[in-house]
């Protein structure tokens, strides 16, 4: 082996295989201090947006060109919560999630002196759970199950079993959180119970 692959081999820094086909996003976990202790703030997407209208969510969206997936995280919650920067407090990027068609990095925050304002062209209300409330709640768990389809130009004459060849089923955990009327599920809730776990 050559000094410079060794080199090369020592020096590498890990990342994950597939995730630069994945889309790239950001949120942020704003938390209020209250009376009744620390508050996460959520938002109900606005019924005009084409993408999963009315769906409870973190602030947050891509990536844009040039930009960390921080800020991005913050400049997506002044844009949705009509905040400014200085309002926001980053704490730190909690566990990352990634799927096959996702990477979020989700970044823990103090916000202040915020007066639950929103952008209705994004928003259509926010609102405040209790920490303590995904602490000490379970989460629902439903798995469901993907078939895979191959294109039809897929080479199967050249893999063993050809057109009979026995894909595993992709296999994907969804989460649902119910808080009074707020249906908390999906991507949302994943992140919000591993950020339970981590401040419990």
């Amino acid at each position: 082996m050559s000094p410079e692959l060794l080199e090369r081999l020592k020096k590498h820094q890990s990342s994950i295989i597939g995730c630069k086909q994945c889309k790239q996003a950001a949120v942020l976990i704003p938390l209020m201090e209250t009376a009744d202790g620390l508050q996460i703030v959520l938002e109900q997407r606005s019924p005009k947006l084409k993408h999963q209208p009315r769906d409870i969510c973190l602030p947050g969206g891509a990536i844009e060109s040039g930009e960390t997936p921080q800020q991005a995280a913050v400049r997506e919650a002044c844009e949705e919560l009509l905040i400014r920067s200085e309002q926001i407090e980053v704490l730190g990027l909690m566990d990352v999630l990634h799927t096959n068609t996702l990477m979020l990095y989700p970044y823990a925050a103090k916000l202040s002196a915020y007066a639950m304002t929103y952008s209705p062209a994004e928003v259509e209300q926010v609102f405040c759970v209790p920490l303590s409330f995904f602490q000490t709640q379970e989460p629902e768990q439903y798995r469901i199950t993907l078939p895979v389809h191959p294109p039809e130009n897929f080479p199967l004459s050249r893999i063993v079993g050809g057109e009979k060849y026995q894909w595993r089923e992709r296999r994907e955990d969804i989460l649902f959180y119910q808080y009074r009327d707020w249906t908390i599920w999906g991507i949302t809730a994943k992140i919000l119970q591993s950020f339970a776990q981590i401040t419990k």
